[in-house]
């Protein structure tokens, strides 16, 4: 009965995660030229990395996440919010990279 009962609280304890926000960065709001009017739209990107047992193939999941945002916008990428974060478990973890940025577009002349 106490093996039962530790193999059930062993279970408990290793399926059990957590969760940190490491670091936050915002950057590449200068002032924009006096060009006229310009549109502008969010644009977000997202890059994950597994690693178990310290093991990973996948070692630029940061410029992935960078290119798709770039990918994203015809025109002009400014205010570039990236949020770094690590999702643990057991004899593993997932880096996670999110980046949010404003796309400027040329405006439509008015009518």
């Amino acid at each position: 009965m106490r093996a039962i009962a530790f193999i059930g609280l062993l279970g408990l304890l290793a399926s059990g995660c957590t969760y940190s926000m490491h670091e936050y960065q915002a950057g590449g709001y200068a002032a924009a030229p006096n060009g006229g009017p310009r549109q502008a739209e969010w644009i977000h990107a997202r890059g994950e990395q597994s690693v178990i047992l310290g093991v990973t193939d996948n070692t630029d999941y940061v410029d992935h996440a960078y290119a798709d945002l770039l990918d994203q916008c015809a025109g002009e990428v400014v205010g570039v919010n990236t949020r770094f974060s690590t999702s643990l478990g057991f004899l593993s973890y997932k880096n996670v990279i999110e980046m949010r940025a404003m796309c400027l577009h040329d405006a439509a002349p008015a009518k």
